[in-house]
């Protein structure tokens, strides 16, 4: 079957869903910019998917892809949620890999240059947070649950369900997505981890000093209970038989150490 996609025409495809981040857009995509320069092998598509922003998140990206024709922006006319922001992207997807990086610029440079560096280890490169104690008791308390939940109902036993990863573009449109928010990330993991993928874990330490999350919300608790009652049904019953194979675990060693940065600092990508 012919692909309704673009060719893949770079190694990887950043995908930055941007909501209202008009402060922190313009230092998120230059940090990437310049990590992508500093690696010196791998080519990168930047795609901001700004999803319905009111604020100049969109006029900003447009002004730095002027000069750099490795940016690329989609607009969504009105918020429609991270998972139909990722489907935007994938449709526009140019690169071979794929990863997600919030717009907020919440995740350390050295996590991004470990993700990237190491994309082609396996089919999914995932990372996970060493410094929990940024995020609450409450949300702490929450992905907790979360995870057991996950782990126990499907099998599957990786450090954050939820965490930062290196997608293959071609594993993922083979999906079907049925998530438009934030239980997308979740929805990809056990979809691909029960079809038999491989997959390393990366530990690296969340960027401190910046506004809390957004994505936790009680629109997005609903419709976390509705996506995990579809995936419930979808891998133990109705395809069981495409999601009956067990992950396969690639090992490395890496430096667990942090970056140091202060806190309250506004740090960029790198």
């Amino acid at each position: 079957m012919t692909s309704p996609y673009p060719a893949t025409d770079r190694d990887i495809t950043l995908f930055v869903p941007a909501l209202n981040e008009a402060r922190r857009i313009e230092a998120t995509v230059r940090g990437l910019l310049t990590l992508i320069a500093s690696l010196n092998g791998p080519t990168a598509q930047i795609l901001v998917v700004d999803d319905g922003s009111t604020d100049a998140t969109a006029e900003i990206v447009r002004r730095v892809a002027t000069d750099n024709p490795s940016v690329e922006l989609v607009q969504h006319p009105q918020n429609r949620g991270l998972g139909s922001g990722l489907k935007t992207a994938l449709a526009h997807a140019r690169g071979r890999k794929f990863l997600i990086v919030p717009g907020d610029n919440d995740m350390p440079g050295s996590a991004l240059r470990t993700l990237i560096a190491h994309a082609g280890i396996a089919d999914m490169v995932m990372c996970y947070f060493h410094n929990r104690e940024q995020r609450g008791r409450l949300r702490n308390g929450l992905s907790t649950v979360f995870g057991l939940v996950y782990a126990s109902c499907f099998d599957v036993y990786v450090q954050y369900i939820n965490g930062p990863c290196v997608y293959t573009v071609e594993q993922l449109r083979a999906l079907t997505l049925h998530s438009t928010r934030f239980s997308i990330v979740a929805e990809i993991n056990i979809k691909l981890l029960r079809q038999g993928v491989t997959y390393l874990e990366i530990p690296t330490h969340r960027q401190v000093g910046l506004d809390g999350s957004r994505s936790f919300s009680f629109r997005n608790l609903r419709e976390t209970v509705r996506v995990f009652i579809h995936l419930l049904n979808e891998v133990h019953r109705k395809e069981a038989a495409r999601y009956s194979r067990r992950p396969r675990r690639i090992l490395a060693d890496f430096d667990p150490r942090p970056v140091e940065q202060a806190p309250g600092a506004q740090s960029s990508l790198l």
